[in-house]
């Protein structure tokens, strides 16, 4: 079953919540594990007196179970305040820092910023948004390859970066802030030396993100200094409440990753089916084969889209352009022009994802809701 986040609403009408890509309210099961661990354990995890052991126990005891989940070892799990600074640290530690970072235009800007400091070796990208990971023909130091590209929803060919990692005897970073509870993570868990994990976006809480992998602490130079948390890797004071709210999120996200993304492939099926239903004029730029189950890219036809998204949200159709890190940027997401759109086309396309609750006749609705505003700006012009 797919998560109760409260977004699911009553019959067909409005509001439509279309951008769980950005994150999703949180479990409610999740807000009580934070509020009672936060009660039970008030003191600082780094204090040697009763209450710091308290909550070292409860912190370590969510660090355990997250690194299970994974199946991975507790020492090999880092907490951070979320997937940016969990990709931040990777890139920055992670290989020789005198070599260049091998990567995509597929990036989270979490993943492709920090990398330029470094000096970058890019892979080209086809035309359904996949990296074309060939052997480069220079040293490298990293290798990052997103799980699935955030705005797309494109799912990338983790197992080919691996191997070619592996022939460059290279760290591979793999940034899987939009498949936790959406796609199987045990190939990433295998074959990555790091993965970063985004809770929020699977029914846990913010300022919260996880970097993993077997033996990392051995490969890992610490970004932030101040502190001995984190096994030396990432100082700072970090909230048991935190953490054991979000190992539970983890928990229920990787145990019902199958039925939520059979939930999430049937919204979205609905939604499109009740744009086509309308009668706008419009294109799915993303591989629906090859994605996130939950995720659909769409270019709107001769519409200006810098008006797009207010039109939608005052219809109750709750979407977003890209990635909302990203979303105050005045130029659209990379992936479109490196997929090949015009700037037209890419200026009107609209990102709707779900987080899978609701029912098919209310997402038809959403649909039609969301194509009856495009065509009547459509009419306009």
């Amino acid at each position: 079953m797919p998560p109760d986040t409260g977004l699911a609403g009553s019959g067909t009408e409005g509001p439509w919540f279309c951008d769980a890509n950005a994150g999703v309210p949180v479990l409610s099961e999740v807000l009580e594990e934070f509020a009672a661990t936060e009660r039970r354990c008030p003191g600082n995890p780094a204090s040697v007196h009763a209450l710091g052991r308290a909550a070292r126990a409860a912190l370590e005891a969510a660090r355990d179970r997250i690194a299970q989940a994974l199946g991975l070892a507790g020492v090999d799990v880092v907490f951070t305040s979320g997937g940016t600074e969990a990709a931040n640290l990777a890139v920055h530690g992670l290989g020789d820092p005198k070599l260049p970072v091998l990567l995509a235009e597929v990036e989270h800007p979490a993943v492709r910023e920090p990398a330029a400091v470094r000096g970058c070796e890019l892979w080209s990208v086809d035309d359904q948004g996949t990296a074309c990971v060939v052997q480069p023909n220079r040293p490298i130091g990293l290798v990052c390859l997103v799980h699935a590209q955030s705005e797309l929803g494109t799912l990338q060919p983790v197992g080919a970066a691996a191997e070619v990692a592996h022939q460059l005897q290279a760290p591979l970073f793999v940034d899987a802030a939009q498949t936790l509870g959406r796609v199987p993570l045990a190939e990433v868990c295998a074959r990555a030396t790091a993965l970063a994990l985004s809770p929020h976006k699977a029914g846990g809480l913010r300022g919260f993100g996880v970097l993993a992998g077997r033996g990392l602490a051995g490969h890992l130079r610490p970004f932030l200094r101040g502190g001995s948390q984190e096994q030396g890797l990432r100082p700072g004071t970090t909230s048991p409440a935190l953490a054991a709210a979000n190992a539970l999120a983890i928990e229920r996200a990787i145990a019902a990753q199958a039925a939520r993304a059979e939930a999430m492939r049937s919204v979205r099926g609905a939604f499109l089916a009740g744009l086509a239903a309308s009668g706008v004029a419009h294109r799915v730029v993303t591989p629906l084969a090859a994605s996130l189950p939950n995720t659909a890219m769409v270019v709107f036809h001769a519409v200006d889209g810098r008006n797009l998204l207010p039109a939608l949200d005052l219809a109750g159709v709750h979407a977003s352009h890209g990635s909302a890190c990203s979303s105050g940027a005045p130029t659209p997401p990379r992936i479109l022009t490196a997929i090949g759109c015009a700037p037209a086309e890419a200026r009107a396309a609209v990102r709707f994802s779900f987080d899978g609750s609701g029912s098919i006749e209310r997402w038809h609705r959403a649909g039609r809701t969301a194509g009856a505003v495009v065509r009547g700006r459509q009419e306009k012009t």
